[in-house]
């Protein structure tokens, strides 16, 4: 095996084009690492096709002949030949810093990125991460800010970033750490271009006015994403952020976190909003629509018929006749 080894590495440089084709397809075969050496050379041949098989080697075998292989590629003045060997550099480990630091200091962009990546890998060097989130790209910078080395400090610095793609990455991870962030931070993204229900759980553990000041300042889109959140974290009318909603009339969003409830203050509370005329038509429908299951109930049965007999409005008129008679065709 070895004389044919040799015998095909050697004839990756003959001059007749067949024979190193048919050198490439058999080292490929063959799947032996200790090939990689001879496809290195054409990293610099006028031919497009070698310098591309040159590049799958290595990607191929670089990871099993140790760091140094990535050596003739971090040097050479072809862009893609960087590009290679900044993608592998993951698979060193540690033993990549030096060739991840040649490539971040390039010109390339991909370069540096993968770079980036590379040295933040299972790091827990904050300094690190510190001159990682002062870079001028963002996504290095969200890297550094996102990665477990970061501390609480860096993070939340990483709020104040000038990119929103970069902020809503460090959002998502105080929030999975379920770190705290100061009001004043949550009023400051709200004026920001970032998704706004990421900061509903934020202000309701927060409290006071944060989570009422998001609902008002968010677009309609965002509703069922940020009445979601208030489902899975209020359980309760008189929970704060519920009352801090009715108060200041942000009904549908009320409207929302009652559909599915069943318990006494959140039927009382849903017939309360059938009688407010600050809440759409389309909204009360929704909410009668959503009883259709639970028609057999008397209480519920007599809600909808007292409610039907005084509504004027054909549409609510209609939906709760339509859950009366559900609870008729049930009993009957």
């Amino acid at each position: 095996m070895a004389g044919g080894l040799n015998t095909e590495m050697a004839r990756l440089s003959h001059r007749d084009i067949r024979q190193r084709r048919r050198a490439i397809r058999v080292l490929f075969d063959l799947d032996i690492a200790r090939a990689l050496e001879a496809f290195v050379p054409l990293l610099d041949d006028n031919d497009p096709w070698f310098k591309s098989k040159s590049l799958e080697a290595h990607r191929k075998w670089a990871a099993q002949n140790g760091i140094e292989s990535l050596k003739p590629l971090v040097e050479h003045s072809w862009i893609e030949a960087n590009r290679c060997a900044a993608n592998i550099l993951s698979q060193f480990g540690t033993e990549s810093e030096e060739y991840a630091n040649i490539l971040l200091n390039c010109d390339d962009l991909t370069c540096q990125r993968k770079a980036a990546a590379s040295l933040l890998q299972d790091s827990d060097d904050l300094k690190l991460a510190q001159k990682l989130s002062e870079n001028s790209d963002y996504h290095i910078r969200k890297l550094a800010y996102c990665n477990p080395s970061a501390n609480k400090e860096l993070r939340s610095r990483g709020l104040k970033d000038s990119n929103s793609k970069v902020i809503e990455a460090v959002l998502k991870v105080i929030i999975s750490n379920a770190e705290t962030i100061t009001e004043q931070d949550i009023v400051n993204l709200i004026n920001c271009e970032i998704d706004s229900s990421l900061l509903s759980k934020p202000a309701i553990l927060l409290g006071g006015n944060a989570f009422l000041k998001l609902v008002e300042s968010s677009p309609s889109s965002k509703a069922q994403q940020i009445s979601q959140v208030l489902s899975e974290m209020c359980n309760d009318v008189d929970d704060e952020q519920i009352q801090n909603l009715l108060n200041a009339g942000q009904l549908s969003i009320i409207a929302r976190w009652l559909r599915g409830r069943r318990d006494i203050k959140s039927d009382a509370l849903l017939w309360q909003l059938m009688d407010d005329d600050r809440l759409a038509t389309i909204e009360k429908s929704i909410l009668l629509e959503r009883l259709i299951g639970r028609a057999g109930e008397p209480e519920i049965n007599a809600k909808a018929i007292e409610f039907a007999s005084r509504c004027h409005d054909t549409l609510l008129k209609v939906t709760a006749e339509n859950l009366s008679t559900a609870a008729d065709e049930l009993n009957s």
